[in-house]
Formats: C-alpha cells, sequence, structure tokens
C-alpha cells in the first residue's frame, strides 16, 4: 500500500538508515562492541533482582533518583551532574532538541559517527558538515570549531578514525560556542576525559556510554554537565520511565562490573596495538587509534570486505563514508578472534 501523499515529512524520504550486517561469522569485529560479557556474579545478582521486580509497573520517579545517585557514585560524580540515558544515542538526540531545531546551527566534523547528521535531520536543525582532511586532525583544521554555533559536537576519540581533540582546543570551542557536546563514548580505551571541565564550564555536556566496554546489549549511557542543564534534559526524556528495570538495576548494581570492565579495557589496549602492528606489517596504512577498533586502508574495500566474510570476519565497511573511500574498521576482539582476523586479512590482500 501506498502512503497518502502528504502523510509523512517530505525531508525525511531521504533520511540515511545505519545498516548492520547479519553474515554467519567466526570473528564479530564490526560494531565496536567488548568481546567479553559481564561476569557471571554479577550477572546472576541483577537478574535475581530483576526476577523479584514487578514488571506490571512503572518504575517510579523515586527509584530513578536512587539508581542514579548509586550510578553517579561509583563514576565519582554528584548525582545532579548526571542523567541516564538509553545508550549514549539518546543524549546526542537530547542535545538536538535542547539546542539545536528549526532556526537554530549545528556542527559536526567528518567522518564520525552516522547519528549525528540523522538526529540533525530529524529535529530540523541545520547541521554543518566540515570534513576533517585527508589526517583527519580537527584541531589543524578548525581551530576552537570554527565560527560560533549553537551546537557543536566533539568526539574524543571519535568513530571511526580514532583520534580525537585535545584539552585546548575543547577549551577554546567552550569559549566560542552556545553548546558544546564531547562525545567520549570511548574515552575508556583512551586513558583521557574531560569531565573535570564539567564544574567551571555550564555549555559541556560530556556523553558516555557503556555500550563499548561491556554492556551493548542492556543499551546504558550517561551524560555529565551542569545540573541546571541536567534538569532540562530529564524533563525532556519524561523521566524517570525512559529505562526500563534491567537498565535500572545494571546502573545501580555498576560497581559490581566496573572492576571487570577496567581489567578488559587494559587487555584490550594491548591487543590493539597487536592488531595495528599486524595490519601495518601487511604493508597496509593504519592510524593510530585511542578507541577500541583500528582503521586502514586498503586497495580495494568491497574486495578485501568480501573475502573477510568469506573467511568468517566480520569488519566495518566504512569506505562509503566521507573521505574513508579506501578504508575499512576493525574491532579489537578476543586474542583469538585478533588471530583469525589478522591471518584472514593476509589472505585478503
Amino acid at each position: 500500500m501506498t502512503l497518502p501523499a502528504g502523510l509523512l515529512r517530505p525531508d525525511l524520504a531521504v533520511t540515511s538508515s545505519f545498516s548492520v550486517s547479519a553474515q554467519p561469522h567466526r570473528a564479530k569485529l564490526d560494531q565496536n562492541e567488548s568481546p567479553w560479557d559481564v561476569p557471571p556474579e554479577a550477572r546472576e545478582r541483577i537478574l535475581a533482582a530483576l526476577a523479584e521486580a514487578e514488571w506490571n509497573r512503572y518504575p517510579q520517579p523515586v527509584r530513578y533518583a536512587e539508581v542514579k545517585a548509586r550510578f553517579a557514585a561509583a563514576i565519582g560524580q554528584p548525582a545532579e551532574r548526571v542523567v541516564l540515558t538509553v545508550g549514549g544515542d539518546q543524549l546526542i538526540l537530547l542535545a538536538f532538541w535542547a539546542a539545536g531545531g528549526q532556526g537554530r546551527r549545528a556542527r559536526v566534523f567528518e567522518p564520525t559517527y552516522p547519528m549525528f547528521a540523522h538526529y540533525a535531520q530529524i529535529t530540523q536543525t541545520a547541521c554543518e558538515r566540515p570534513s576533517l582532511g585527508a589526517d583527519f586532525d580537527v584541531e589543524g583544521r578548525c581551530p576552537g570549531g570554527g565560527e560560533p554555533v549553537d551546537l557543536l559536537f566533539l568526539v574524543s576519540p571519535n568513530n571511526p578514525t580514532g583520534r580525537g581533540p585535545g584539552r585546548a582546543f575543547c577549551l577554546e570551542a567552550l569559549a566560542r560556542h552556545r553548546l558544546v557536546l564531547l562525545d567520549e563514548a570511548y574515552a575508556d580505551f583512551s586513558g583521557e576525559s574531560l569531565l573535570d571541565l564539567v564544574p567551571a564550564h555550564a555549555n559541556l555536556l560530556v556523553a558516555r556510554s557503556l555500550s563499548k566496554t561491556m554492556l551493548a546489549g542492556v543499551r546504558l549511557g550517561y551524560g555529565v554537565g551542569d545540573p541546571e542543564l541536567i534538569a532540562v534534559l530529564e524533563r525532556l526524556l519524561f523521566a524517570p520511565y525512559h529505562l526500563c528495570e534491567l537498565q535500572l538495576l545494571v546502573a545501580r548494581h555498576f560497581d559490581l562490573i566496573r572492576p571487570a570492565l577496567a581489567a578488559r579495557v587494559a587487555e584490550l589496549v594491548a591487543e590493539r596495538a597487536r592488531v595495528d602492528a599486524g595490519i601495518a606489517a601487511l604493508g597496509l596504512e593504519t592510524w593510530p587509534s585511542r578507541a577500541n577498533f583500528v582503521l586502514f586502508a586498503v586497495e580495494d574495500p568491497g574486495r578485501s570486505y568480501r573475502a573477510l566474510l568469506g573467511h568468517g570476519v566480520r569488519v566495518r565497511d566504512v569506505s562509503g563514508m566521507p573521505g574513508l573511500e579506501r578504508h575499512l574498521r576493525v574491532t579489537i576482539g578476543t586474542p583469538e578472534e585478533n588471530t583469525l582476523f589478522l591471518e584472514a586479512l593476509a589472505r585478503a590482500v
């Protein structure tokens, strides 16, 4: 059946979608997830609490506040500076709701996470998308983030390049732009964060995600910002009803998960160095990464991608993104998965 003319906004007819491969695999290295799950003891405790929860009742406001306070304490932040969200994506959308919209300007530097441009379109925000250039260096390309805009997005480390702006650049950006969202979804792997800047900068919103380190299946993220900004974002969410019982329980017991998460991050960082060196040993160009993936260039990305699939290895073909015509991106997996990838890549190229 054809939809009646005028039923939908005409600009949404060209909205891009986010595609994910469904190919069978021996190594799933295409979505920047953790290759390790939550420790069994933590899972058992959370699942026991979930079994006792009332699934027929809405989580009450006092429950969200109590869970948020526990989670904030676990990450060393005051509760009034924290908002819990459905992954980092929901916080990005919140930023567009709060500071974007018709008549307002945003800026994001390409190539980067495609959802920035997607949310700009669906919120009807005019979004500038300047190129990072051949070296993917925003600092040399656009000092301070360029001319002032209502909403500036900075990503550190950036997906899929693995790079990101430094402290001095971000401080200059905060002095120029109305609201700066700093996406630190991969900050655990870089060992660097600008969360300490939040108390002195009311226009800084730091976005974090737990999906990259161990909890992609739970879809839990959080933002850190000025208490007044956080209060506005929570009102936009109609809190406390945006999180389900499982998400609330994981947040409440995050102190049980965090030690294992930190240990796995250290192991993954070591594997990242091995994978990067292994790709370079094949004569391929790689980009130094501070995240849980490595971006690399090949002569024919489509052919290499299909060859890797033939060996059961799924990586991300990013060659359709601006400035990445020859590139693939591989997520760092377990040592066994990484070895399988390097062996398959050697055959593919």
